[in-house]
């Protein structure tokens, strides 16, 4: 095996494949900064992750063409002058990544133990951070002076929670106004805060969080999960209008051990930072310690890293490819399971084929296209009648849907691309409301609830969907007419997250008055606004 680097294989592979950093960071759910370190040489993937499993999984299911697979095999060749390369393709690029990354570690090895002793010759010793990094312009003062580094003037300690979250909220929105910064990465904790206490000050910090991102910054948010679901679904509520950016990696802790996940950090990279304690055993977030000096920025954020890559794991999977996302969707209508979903107006699934087919025509799709959202549609609809006997199956959709659908012809169609407004024919609304009363009455198990706009819930929202499958997964899709604004896919399969929706869907059921999600009261309902539709039509007709 040459001995070749992890950073110079990564990159010699996502050449050979031509993807970038960008889509290989989304496609494996890590931040493409640190994607970007690695292929520098800055970082190295830990043994104990899972990091070059996903990379092989990942460039395995983009070999596109024949081309692809042959500059490839060069790469591979060149890497391993073994001419037997034993294994198909997706072991070879497993075994060089394995083989490059014991080199780097081994390296990695050479070059601390060398270091280490130049610095022990000099009866000093820095751990975690490189003084010479962060301050490489004061290097010789710093190796000649004492092991201390002063404070500046503008760290300080603060004390109060809300008053934690302002100095929180002023650090954001010094970064908003950096346009040429590098690095420009956020990272946050939601371990104890009592956002119950406090939740004012929390809507003004994700609104510095959104605004932050309108302005280039990424975000790394790390979560402690536990039994609490009221905590969960607070937190719900506050990062929903941030996770549907898409801009947004979300970690949890898998190992409790560690001394993040009994306090709070934000950490904005190169600025400042707030590192958050209690002040007295199992008490909450009292006190924070405020730093500017850009060692101790440094540190904390070298930490948080190593946290994240030893002690967390992803929450959320953003997807880059529509169809995988609708593969995704079909599976979980597969699954066993009650099923909830929320969506402004009804969903494609409760369009009869052939309404379906119509519309999809209209649309002037390649017939290929066609053929597979057709087969999504069967899929989806006969998962439904197997677990319909068994299962309950609710959809809330918001009220004002029935006026903008019945008046303004309007329905947000969903096909793999993107979602849509299109514009019905009455025909065409009359057999959609038609098959919705048929669902109702033939199935006990399916029900379905309109839910006022005025109502205080985060998923009213006109451009979004979801559907959670019990002990499955959560499905999320942003989307807006307008068409620069990008469209998000996401899913969730973290079983403490999956309750927490449950729950949150289930306490909004209960919100929603009797005459809005009564079975006979929608049926009689919806039976008006086709007879509403029917005169309509007929007096146009006759004309």
């Amino acid at each position: 095996m040459t001995n070749m680097k992890f950073g110079e294989c990564l990159s010699l592979l996502l050449s050979a494949l031509d993807i970038s950093m960008n889509q290989l960071s989304k496609a494996i759910n890590v931040d493409s900064s640190l994607v970007s370190r690695w292929v520098s040489g800055k970082r190295i993937p830990a043994y104990n992750t899972i990091y070059i499993d996903s990379i092989t999984e990942y460039f395995s299911r983009n070999i596109k063409n024949s081309f692809q697979e042959q500059n490839l095999n060069k790469v591979l060749l060149s890497l391993d002058k073994n001419e037997e390369l034993d294994g198909n393709i997706k072991e070879k690029m497993k075994k060089v990544l394995l083989e490059s990354q014991g080199y780097s570690m081994e390296c990695k090895k050479k070059e601390y133990l060398k270091k280490k002793n130049q610095l022990a010759s000099k009866d000093q010793v820095f751990n975690f951070v490189s003084m010479d990094q962060i301050y490489p312009e004061k290097q010789n003062s710093i190796n000649n002076s004492n092991q201390t580094i002063d404070l500046s003037n503008e760290d300080k300690i603060i004390f109060g929670i809300e008053n934690i979250i302002s100095e929180g909220i002023s650090l954001l929105e010094y970064a908003i106004n950096q346009k040429y910064k590098k690095n420009k990465i956020i990272y946050i904790t939601y371990n104890n805060v009592n956002t119950t206490k406090s939740y004012y000050k929390l809507i003004l910090l994700r609104n510095a969080l959104l605004n932050a991102i309108n302005n280039g910054w990424e975000v790394l948010f790390l979560l402690r999960l536990d039994n609490n679901i009221n905590r969960i679904i607070r937190f719900i509520n506050f990062i929903h209008p941030i996770m549907i950016t898409g801009r947004i990696s979300l970690y949890y802790l898998d190992k409790y051990g560690t001394c993040i996940a009994s306090k709070e950090t934000y950490i904005v990279s190169d600025i400042g930072a707030l590192s958050c304690f209690p002040t007295e055993p199992y008490s909450e977030i009292t006190c924070s310690f405020y730093l500017k000096n850009k060692a101790g920025v440094s540190i904390l954020k070298n930490y948080f890293n190593a946290v994240i890559t030893n002690d967390a794991k992803p929450l959320i999977k953003y997807h880059t490819k529509n169809i995988e996302y609708h593969h995704k969707l079909t599976e979980l209508e597969e699954s066993i399971g009650n099923r909830f979903q929320y969506k402004y107006c009804f969903t494609t699934f409760t369009l009869t084929e052939n309404l379906l087919e119509k519309v999809l025509r209209k649309k002037n799709l390649p017939n290929d296209e066609i053929l597979l959202l057709l087969d999504f549609h069967k899929r989806q609809f006969n998962a439904f009648l197997s677990g319909i006997k068994y299962y309950q199956y609710k959809d809330i959709f918001l009220a004002n849907s029935i006026e903008d659908l019945v008046m303004h012809k309007r329905f947000y169609f969903d096909y793999y691309e993107e979602t849509e407004i299109i514009n019905m024919d009455v025909e065409d609304i009359i057999e959609l409301l038609q098959n919705i009363i048929y669902l109702l009455k033939t199935y006990d198990n399916y029900n379905i609830a309109f839910m006022p706009k005025s109502t205080d819930n985060f998923l009213k929202s006109v451009n979004s969907y979801c559907a959670i499958k019990e002990r499955q997964a959560v499905l999320f899709e942003t989307f807006n007419a307008v068409k620069d604004l990008k469209k998000v896919q996401l899913s969730i399969e973290e079983n403490t997250l999956i309750k927490a929706f449950e729950e949150y869907f289930k306490q909004t059921w209960e919100q929603i008055a009797p005459v809005n999600k009564d079975k006979n009261e929608i049926i009689i309902m919806l039976q008006d606004q086709i007879d509403i539709l029917k005169k309509t039509y007929l007096s146009i007709s006759k004309f």
